[in-house]
């Protein structure tokens, strides 16, 4: 799919954990030509342990996501070209960081990180998509960002004396994969807009740890506020879950039609700027 594209990601994360502190780089180079297969690597959110966000009527964001990726990843193993992989299958708990690294072991092409969503205003509902930015596009994204990074703090080394580091996370934000993650993002969200047919909250930008380090576009899907009593009572139906499940892959098939052409794109792009 990427046609010989050659770029290199390099990603330097810092995470503060009780006890710990540890550093990854992530060092991707594309496919070649033949590779075969476009790789969709599906991430229901959250597992094990960590229940994520949990309803009025006690429906777990967990289980939740866990069976519209499933719905999403049966759907897409039927197209020819796509293989489908889980960064979890059943309700096992999966570091934020670990999700990515596992995309990036298989060289997956798009990473689709799913999740539902909660608020204290309990009469919000909605979908809405993100895509990877140091900064978030707004305080309600902001607040977003940090439920889901709940449990892992970062620490970004800025100043005069971390220069690398500002320049790693700078060409971050202008690399062919976050370019590509913005488009991926407004076709996931328009799909999954029309079929809940809810309040379009639109295309996002936030720092969501499980969007970091991703050497391919990657996205994090909120299918719904689980906290509003009406909206978690549609959720948790079959029905509503194969709709949404339909709707995520077809963002997807959609992507990967144009996909191609916009990595060539993005690529003359790259290099006009380097000469």
């Amino acid at each position: 799919m990427r046609q010989g594209l050659k770029y290199t990601l390099a990603v330097a994360l810092f995470f503060l954990t009780p006890g710990a502190a540890f550093a990854f780089v992530v060092d991707s180079q594309d496919k070649p030509e033949d590779a075969g297969d476009f790789v969709v690597v599906l991430d229901p959110g959250h597992g094990g342990p960590d229940a994520g966000a949990v309803g009025p009527g006690g429906t777990l964001e967990k289980d939740l996501v866990l069976s519209v990726a499933k719905k999403a990843g049966e759907t897409l193993q039927k197209t020819p070209g796509i293989k489908v992989l889980f960064t979890r299958t059943d309700d096992t708990f999966v570091t934020l960081a670990g999700r990515t690294v596992f995309a990036n072991d298989n060289k997956a092409d798009v990473f689709v990180s799913i999740h539902a969503n909660a608020a204290k205003r309990k009469a919000a509902v909605g979908v809405e998509t993100f895509f990877l930015s140091l900064d978030a596009t707004d305080d309600e994204a902001r607040l977003t960002a940090a439920y889901e990074n709940a449990g892992v703090s970062m620490s970004f080394k800025y100043g005069e004396d971390n220069d690398e580091v500002r320049e790693i996370l700078v060409d971050l934000e202008n690399n062919v994969a976050h370019h590509l993650s913005a488009m991926l993002a407004e076709t996931i969200q328009s799909k999954v807009f029309e079929a809940a047919g809810k309040e379009n909250r639109g295309v996002k930008q936030a720092p969501f740890v499980v969007l970091y380090g991703a050497a391919m576009p990657a996205v994090l899907v909120e299918i719904g506020f689980v906290s509003n009593k009406a909206e978690e009572k549609r959720l948790a139906s079959v029905k509503e879950q194969e709709r949404i499940a339909a709707s995520i892959t077809d963002g997807i098939t959609a992507f990967k039609k144009t996909a191609g052409k916009k990595f060539q794109q993005a690529e003359a792009t790259d290099g006009a700027k380097k000469n």
